[in-house]
């Protein structure tokens, strides 16, 4: 499955699911990526993102 704020692929039995009452679900490969969206409401640049995610 796929981080759902950087697009990076998330490895079984590590990362985060986040559940919103309305029943989304979104996953996050990090407390960096879930931080950044669902805390602070950012954005993600996409194409800044998975230049940073191919580099790991």
């Amino acid at each position: 499955m796929k981080c759902s704020y950087c697009t990076a692929e998330i490895e079984k039995g590590t990362g985060m699911m986040f559940v919103r009452k309305n029943g989304t679900v979104r996953y996050y490969c990090s407390q960096r990526c879930y931080k950044f969206n669902i805390v602070m409401v950012r954005k993600p640049n996409r194409k800044e993102i998975e230049e940073r995610a191919s580099a790991r």
